[in-house]
């Protein structure tokens, strides 16, 4: 009888987890978070000079460290970080080794400054306002202007040739300051071509490999040096607002290892003069995975909690794997159990069924931030497979 009972909990309890692993608290708001509540962003919404003390600031470049959108902000940090933070960014010369740094910052209220990250939610892009500023505070648009004009003035990044054809090339990175390696999914920007017959008309988006290290999963090896991720002619005044799959180019998933950056750069062309080309709400999203845990999605600001009543494992989330884990140990020493995780009236004895028990009553719990969670597909399979293999036990 406690085999059967144990088999059906542990298929309903599997599938249950299959479709609430969805409900964790998402870093990046829905929708915004295409249903990854484990997804991550850093942007910028706005540009500093390179040289703001310099007569013409708007036209010394841009340097840039400190992104204004940054979801990974923790006010009580756990392992690897940069002050609270486990993703920074650098635009000019932290980005790469060259450090270009385009033009300047072009200032107006007519065009860019739009509400989003890239594309809309529908093709991968992100609200701005669902993405926290960097100190932690509620996502929110940095000066935007309206019509009628609000006297608010928007802030992009602008590339011309009119003193060297290098301010055509700006350097931009992420780097991972975490424990975790980091899946980089989408690159997210507003590009706007041709606002002068002088202007450029094409834009490529390219790869860095020194000093960059972002890793191809298929192959194991970094991405090759100068790979485009993007291209783009224009044939007319206009704004392309992109979300760039990385996977969809290479045909894999791509992951930064702890403690390195991913460096890339945008190349302006096709310019007959010295008219200006302008990028705006430039932005990298993604997922923290965690290496020693088959590359689970894992949010590093959630390490560190004390595990719920019945998370075993100490995922933070009480789900099937706890069962996984009381099934493997029965009969053995509680120090195979997280600690904080089982019923203080048990202390003392062997894992038994009262551990059973407990965790069933503590299903779907989770402690106050940790939200770690094995695959959906694992989760599946599990159920399925459970419930073959327990049917297999009663026949016989």
């Amino acid at each position: 009888m406690l085999l059967r009972t144990h088999c059906t909990t542990l298929f309903t309890v599997a599938m249950v987890t299959l479709f609430a692993t969805e409900s964790a608290l998402a870093v990046v708001q829905p929708p915004s978070d295409g249903g990854n509540p484990f997804l991550h962003a850093i942007g910028w919404q706005t540009f500093e000079n390179a040289n703001p003390s310099a007569t013409f600031p708007n036209n010394t470049g841009i340097t840039d460290d400190t992104p204004d959108s940054n979801s990974t902000y923790d006010a009580t940090p756990t392992g690897s970080n940069n002050g609270g933070l486990y993703l920074t960014g650098s635009i000019g010369p932290n980005a790469s080794n060259s450090g270009w740094d385009g033009y300047g910052q072009s200032t107006n209220s007519q065009f860019l400054n739009g509400p989003t990250f890239g594309a809309g939610t529908g093709s991968g892009g992100l609200n701005i306002v669902d993405v926290t500023l960097a100190d932690g505070s509620p996502g929110t648009r940095i000066n935007p202007f309206a019509s009628p004009p609000n006297g608010n003035v928007g802030s992009s990044w602008k590339f011309s040739s009119i003193n060297s054809p290098n301010q055509l090339l700006g350097d931009f990175s992420v780097t991972n300051e975490s424990d975790f390696y980091f899946r980089l999914e989408r690159i997210h920007f507003d590009a706007r071509a041709l606002g002068a017959a002088t202007s450029p008309d094409t834009l490529e988006l390219r790869y860095l490999a020194s000093p960059g290290q972002l890793i191809n999963v298929s192959t194991g090896t970094e991405v090759q040096d100068q790979r485009v991720f993007y291209n783009n002619t224009w044939s007319e005044t206009g704004t392309e607002n992109v979300s760039q799959s990385l996977a969809a180019v290479i045909d894999s998933a791509v992951r930064i290892a702890p403690g390195e950056k991913a460096s890339f750069r945008f190349l302006w062309s096709g310019n007959t003069g010295n008219g200006e080309a302008q990028i705006d709400n430039l932005a990298f999203s993604g997922t923290f995975q965690d290496q020693n845990n088959s590359f689970a999605s894992i949010d590093p600001n959630a390490v560190g909690a004390s595990a719920a009543a019945g998370d075993y494992n100490g995922d933070g989330t009480v789900d099937a794997a706890d069962y996984t884990v009381w099934r493997d140990n029965l009969g053995g020493a509680e120090s195979a159990l997280a600690t904080g995780s089982r019923d203080p009236s048990l202390s003392g004895q062997v894992i038994g069924n009262g551990d059973y028990s407990f965790w069933v009553s503590n299903f779907g719990n989770s402690s106050s931030t940790a939200t770690a969670v094995p695959e959906p597909s694992s989760l599946l399979l599990l159920g399925i497979f459970t419930l073959v293999n327990c049917k297999n036990r009663q026949a016989r």
